[in-house]
């Protein structure tokens, strides 16, 4: 083969493996686009099996969309008995052991499932890779396996298993560096109902003696726009900012959502009653991380399923601007 051959044997070989990278990543990307709207759109209702850190849960779930928007409830088979119940404007919270309901409104879209479900449609710069994988069978159904590969050691990895004929997601893994699963959820059974009858989203828990706490939307304050996140990790960006009263604290908190869109880490900041109030640590709970770290007069507590080094860099580098 001469050396114009070989060049066109090259150029052919390169061209071939680039339409069938293409060709993977448009698979994956219209695998995971139908998944998100399979989510959030049917109609479905299940029983599923949430395992982390040292626990292991079984829920039930029941979801639809229809005129009146999205509806959801969860309720746990095992554990601590509780209830959520979600519709397009309102949370509502049960716990039978303390005999009460928290009503507040529903601040964020995310669902029930425990799962990796992005937020926002992945670009070039994205700091994740998607690879289709083998098929598996979950809770009666065939689903294909879809890899989420993180592009650096400041996040956890994902493996779906996402049911081809309706695009819902049937089981779910988060992996760690090793590729070692440290947090899963999986259905046991599924049924996808053509209608869901509104009783199936009224508590079943909730009794006479409960007592009702309602959180009201005013009572959401401007946030501090002087609290900043020096070293935000690659990827990542402020999703959104608020502050209001909570009941664990005396003084008001302020809340920062950092998002790569897949993950997401919540740092909290709240003045201390005291500076012997202040602390500094680290826990661990399966994925789940969390920091404490003061500044100044206040306590800075940084919370997600994301590596501790990711958790440390975020918490090491909130502060406070002055304004001029």
């Amino acid at each position: 083969m001469g050396l114009r051959g070989l060049s066109r044997y090259v150029l052919a070989v390169g061209l071939l493996a680039s339409s069938h990278a293409w060709a993977d990543d448009h698979r994956a990307d219209a695998l995971l686009d139908r998944m998100i709207e399979a989510v959030r759109s049917l109609s479905y209702e299940g029983t599923f099996v949430y395992i982390h850190g040292q626990k292991t849960e079984t829920m039930q779930i029941v979801h639809t969309r229809d005129e009146r928007g999205e509806r959801e409830r969860l309720l746990s088979l095992t554990g601590e008995p509780r209830e959520v119940i979600r519709d397009e404007d309102v949370l509502t919270c049960v716990w039978p052991a303390s005999r009460s309901v928290v009503i507040e409104p529903r601040r964020s879209r995310l669902g029930g499932l425990p799962a990796a479900i992005p937020d926002r449609k992945f670009g070039p710069d994205s700091p994740y890779r998607f690879q289709v994988e083998g098929e598996q069978r979950i809770a009666g159904l065939s689903c294909r396996t879809l890899q989420i590969i993180p592009n650096d050691d400041l996040r956890y990895g994902h493996r779906l298993c996402i049911n081809e004929d309706s695009g819902m997601l049937l089981k779910s893994e988060m992996l760690d560096h090793q590729g070692n699963t440290i947090e899963q959820f999986m259905f046991t059974s599924i049924q996808f109902p053509d209608y869901v009858p509104d009783d199936r989203f009224i508590p079943v828990m909730k009794g006479e003696g409960f007592t009702t706490h309602r959180v009201d939307a005013q009572s959401e304050m401007n946030p501090d726009p002087g609290w900043r996140v020096r070293d935000i990790p690659d990827g990542f960006r402020v999703a959104s900012v608020s502050k209001r009263p909570m009941a664990a604290n005396l003084n008001p908190v302020q809340h920062l959502v950092l998002s790569d869109g897949l993950a997401t880490v919540s740092v909290f900041i709240s003045r201390a009653s005291s500076l012997d109030d202040l602390y500094m640590g680290v826990t661990q709970s399966g994925a789940l991380h969390a920091m404490a770290v003061p500044a100044g007069e206040y306590q800075v507590t940084v919370v997600g399923e994301v590596p501790e080094a990711t958790i440390r860099m975020i918490a090491d580098s909130v502060y406070h601007e002055a304004r001029p």
